[in-house]
């Protein structure tokens, strides 16, 4: 995979050199002023693609995986196939301060994207130039160089993997802000499968957000306000109490209350109490029901 900036590039250097002067210039007081602000800013991650780049943005999620919780930011450019739009795109990042990972068929825009991340310092990724470099020779063959080709072939892959990252983007309660893009809300106490619900869902190109019901938490008010169908989990007493205390004994912790009779009482009325708030939910008991039941359940009778 070509690399273009940091690793590579003069410019790269040179502004390094110009950190550590200013380190030692400020060394009594440890960390320089942009030192600091370099150890607490995310890390600026650009995905920039001529089709829609949800391929590229899925790897580069999966390898942001295997940093916990790293903090980093990801934006993604799509149909991006001309150089004043690469421009306009680079003119927006400080430099030396982003990551850009590419995938271009157009060996003018590939070249682009390296000489202007060049220019400002920055990282560049090409993902897809090497392999096609590769199949070429082994296969004998030039490519065809179309934007999107492969898309056209795989729709619905691409909104599978758009479903799954909405979905993980949404799970237990995160990401209010964009509720209102979601096909499906999914409310429950703890321990009723929301999760693995909603993923199984968005595998079927569902974008599923899930909402945990806490005793006496107010129910946010981005939930009441989408527009997406709601349904609400159910599960009898002594499955919640038995499914939780397995937990609780995987994770060699107790949590006070956690697996508790009289707490998991109280949260499943104040649950009960929530559903009966909400317009229009729908509620399904999945106290002997497969993720797999639950879901055909909720599209034949929520959706």
């Amino acid at each position: 995979m070509r690399l273009a900036g940091a690793g590579a590039g003069t410019a790269a250097g040179a502004a390094a050199g110009a950190e550590v002067k200013e380190s030692d210039a400020d060394s009594d007081a440890g960390y320089s002023g942009s030192e600091i602000l370099k150890l607490t800013k995310p890390l600026e991650i650009l995905v920039v693609s001529d089709a829609t780049g949800a391929t590229a943005e899925a790897v580069v999620r999966s390898t942001l995986v295997q940093f916990g919780r790293a903090s980093a930011r990801v934006r993604r450019f799509p149909f991006t196939r001309s150089v004043d739009q690469l421009r306009t795109i680079f003119d927006d990042v400080d430099p030396g301060e982003a990551i850009v990972v590419f995938t271009f068929v157009s060996r003018e825009l590939s070249e682009s994207v390296v000489d202007l991340g060049r220019q400002r310092g920055l990282v560049v990724l090409d993902l897809l130039g090497p392999l096609m470099n590769i199949f070429s020779d082994a296969l004998q063959s030039m490519p065809s160089r179309t934007p999107g080709a492969f898309r056209g072939q795989s729709e619905d892959m691409f909104k599978v993997i758009e479903a799954i990252h909405f979905t993980r983007r949404h799970d237990d309660g995160q990401g209010l802000e964009s509720f209102d893009e979601a096909d499906l809300i999914i409310l429950g106490v703890s321990r009723t499968g929301k999760t693995p619900t909603s993923i199984f869902l968005s595998c079927r190109k569902l974008k599923v957000a899930n909402v945990p019901i806490i005793n006496e938490v107010p129910l946010p008010e981005e939930v009441r306000l989408a527009t997406a169908p709601k349904v609400g989990f159910t599960m009898d007493l002594d499955r919640q109490i038995q499914v939780r205390t397995e937990r609780a004994g995987r994770m060699g912790t107790r949590i006070p209350g956690y697996s508790d009779r009289s707490h998991i009482m109280r949260e499943i009325d104040y649950c009960s109490r929530i559903y009966r708030s909400i317009t229009g939910i729908r509620i399904v008991d999945v106290t002997n029901r497969s993720i797999e039941e639950t879901s055909d359940w909720i599209t034949h009778h929520v959706l």
